[in-house]
Formats: structure tokens, C-alpha cells, sequence
């Protein structure tokens, strides 16, 4: 009995320190997001002064102009829906983790304690996943924004000596760094690392405790 109860004390005390991670990690995604929809905006404002310089300069049709960089617009734009929806996936699947967790501790019988370790597996691979579809999904969509910004604010610079073959080159090199961004999304963000790593050694410690 006491051994049971040691385990449960245990399990929730690991479990709220989790819950408080995961709460401050969704705290810095939040802060992430809105940072990246501002920038989006500032890249936007850039766009249409761009539009307005070249048609001064260069009498390019401000259509033609949106037709030139359609599909680079609408990537920017499906990659800031990309990142709220990997980021309200992840918060829904961590407090779905979470109450399974709580309702094995709630049940408080021994053999649904030990079910942690079989269900941990799972739920640390199914978390990596998650984990791994945010950083994509981030260090794409700031690189992005970053090679934008910066292409923008050179072409800016030249002001009314910008040219059509500037801004067909900036398109050009824009879209070849587009298709080779996949190469760099590898790298696993280090606070989320370090988060799983704890989180599957402390389980660890549940299960040997379990078998008591």
C-alpha cells in the first residue's frame, strides 16, 4: 500500500512540473507567433512599396507585379497558417497526454500505474513528432522571412533606380533558396530536447519504482 501511494505521489509530482513545462513552452510558441505575424506585416508593407517603386521606375503594372510574386506571397501566407495550426495541434495533444496521465494516477490501482511505462513509448515518440513538426515548421518560416526581408530592403534601397531585372533576380533567388530550406530543418530546438530527455528519464524512475 504504501509503496502504491509512494508511486502516486511520485507520478503527480512529476506529472505538474510537465504540466508546467509544457505550459511555458506554449507560452514561447504564443510569443513566437506573434512575433513572426508582425514581421509577416513589415514583410507586406515592403511588398507594396516595392510595387509602388517599380511601377514609377519601370511602369511595371502593379497586376503584373502581384502576378510575379503570387507564389511567393501565398507561401508566406500558407506557412503563417501552417504555424497556428502546428501550434494549436501540439497545445490540444500535450493536454490530451496529460489527462490520460492524470486519469492513470486518479485510478490509483497499481497495475494502472505501471501501464505508464507501457504507454510512455508512445507518447514520447508521438511528442518528438509534434515537437519536430514546430521546428520545421518555425525555422522555415523565419529563414524565409528573413531572405524576403532582406532581398526586400535592398531593392528598397535603390529607390528610384530600382529595375525589372533587379526585382526578376531577387524572384530568381528567392525561389532556388526555397528549394533547398528542407536541408536546413533538421536541428532539434534545445529547450524542447532537453524537456523530453527529463521527462523520459523521471518516467524511468516511475517504472523501477513500480516494480517494487
Amino acid at each position: 500500500m504504501e509503496v502504491k501511494e509512494n508511486l502516486k505521489t511520485l507520478a503527480n509530482s512529476i506529472l505538474d512540473s510537465y504540466e508546467t513545462r509544457v505550459r511555458t513552452v506554449n507560452v514561447l510558441m504564443d510569443q513566437s507567433y506573434h512575433f513572426f505575424t508582425e514581421h509577416q506585416l513589415e514583410l507586406d508593407e515592403m511588398m507594396e512599396r516595392l510595387k509602388d517603386n517599380l511601377a514609377r521606375a519601370e511602369s511595371l503594372r502593379k497586376r503584373d507585379f502581384d502576378r510575379m510574386t503570387r507564389d511567393i506571397t501565398e507561401r508566406q501566407h500558407s506557412q503563417e497558417e501552417g504555424v497556428d495550426e502546428v501550434f494549436d495541434h501540439f497545445k490540444e495533444e500535450e493536454t490530451e497526454m496529460i489527462g490520460r496521465l492524470r486519469k492513470i494516477i486518479i485510478s490509483g490501482n497499481r497495475s494502472s500505474l505501471e501501464d505508464v511505462e507501457a504507454i510512455r513509448e508512445d507518447i514520447l515518440k508521438r511528442q518528438k513528432e509534434r515537437e519536430n513538426s514546430i521546428i520545421k515548421v518555425l525555422k522555415r518560416f523565419q529563414i524565409e522571412q528573413e531572405e524576403l526581408g532582406i532581398a526586400l530592403k535592398r531593392l528598397l534601397s535603390k529607390g528610384e533606380y530600382v529595375r525589372i531585372k533587379d526585382f526578376k533576380l531577387m524572384l530568381k533567388s528567392l525561389r532556388a533558396q526555397h528549394g533547398i530550406q528542407d536541408t536546413e530543418l533538421d536541428h532539434i530546438m534545445e529547450d524542447l530536447e532537453m524537456v523530453r530527455n527529463w521527462v523520459q528519464a523521471e518516467w524511468q524512475a516511475v517504472a523501477r519504482a513500480s516494480g517494487q
